[in-house]
């Protein structure tokens, strides 16, 4: 048995090593929906990310970069994850590809949560959009990390986010967390790929939530 054992966490130690070489991307959808037929017109005028990166995190849930890649504010916007050792020790970056931004993909995901709890989502050139109820969002947290066991790798994802409008149940300013874990055998682009989806539907969720009340 501890034979076995051994083997199972030498192989995660060895596939955890290998992806940890250098930067790499990870291409995420966002969640999608279609406008109802009818209901209340909402427009999201900003989704800014207000993410503080630190650059040596003592825990693989804080966003960092790689200090020997590029670190400006452009692939600051693109980060999603960070790759790390067995021993943790915090290696290669995860990045959107060029053209997309974590604030993209989040101002999908609540747009889709409006959707889905019967809101209008116009955009600039729409009709009703100067008369369409302004809503805006800045991204506290937004981060993917892997973390190595006997048996399997444990995913996760997290994200804050404070959502502000006057639109029904939302007033003002208020606050939506959301948290993933899944368990997986390897970690790979498609199980980085898979969290932060599951992560970004959990946005949704929570943003039909709020507006459902």
């Amino acid at each position: 048995m501890l034979t076995i054992r051994l083997l199972t966490y030498g192989l995660a130690a060895s596939i955890l090593a290998g992806c940890a070489v250098g930067r790499g991307t990870v291409d995420i959808a966002a969640p999608q929906a279609a406008n109802p037929a009818s209901g209340k017109y909402v427009r999201i005028d900003s989704v800014v990310d207000k993410r503080t990166f630190t650059v040596a995190p003592p825990s693989a849930d804080m966003a960092s970069l790689d200090p020997d890649e590029d670190t400006s504010d452009a692939s600051k916007a693109r980060a999603v994850g960070r790759k790390r050792n067995t021993y943790g020790k915090a290696l290669g970056d995860i990045l959107l590809p060029e053209g997309k931004t974590v604030s993209g993909l989040v101002e999908g995901a609540v747009t889709t949560g409006f959707q889905q709890a019967g809101y209008v989502v116009v955009k600039k050139g729409d009709p009703n959009f100067d008369a369409a109820a302004p809503v805006s969002a800045q991204i506290t947290d937004f981060w993917a990390w892997f973390q190595p066991g006997f048996w399997s790798i444990s995913v996760n994802h997290k994200s804050e986010l404070q959502l502000a409008g006057n639109v029904d149940h939302l007033q003002g300013q208020q606050t939506i967390r959301t948290r993933v874990t899944d368990s997986k055998q390897m970690a790979s682009t498609s199980e980085w790929r898979e969290i932060i989806e599951k992560g970004l539907a959990s946005i949704t969720e929570e943003t039909k939530k709020l507006l459902s009340q």
